[in-house]
């Protein structure tokens, strides 16, 4: 759901904690419930990891949509940070 005329969206997950987690996943990793849109995620990916900011790889993946990458807070919790569309050069 979303406001118009703002940029801001949010997502209500109407079922249980952990219900969307794939069969065989990881035990204890829980997806992101928090997700920040960039319009330059790998700009934004160096200045976050240059400030100490742990994610759950090396760097941004490309998938179909466009770019993502997850930050995990000091309690554990998964922030996904992505980017629409392809990325261009990558």
């Amino acid at each position: 759901m979303g406001v118009p005329g703002s940029a801001l969206e949010f997502l209500l997950w109407p079922h249980a904690a952990a219900a969307g987690q794939p069969a065989g996943g990881e035990p204890g990793r829980a997806f992101a419930s928090v997700f920040l849109e960039s319009d330059d995620l790998r700009k934004d990916f160096a200045v976050w990891r240059d400030r100490g900011v742990p994610f759950d790889r090396s760097e941004p993946e490309d998938y179909p949509f466009g770019v993502r990458i997850e930050a995990v807070d000091p309690d554990g919790n998964r922030i996904a940070l992505r980017q629409r569309g392809r990325a261009s050069g990558a």
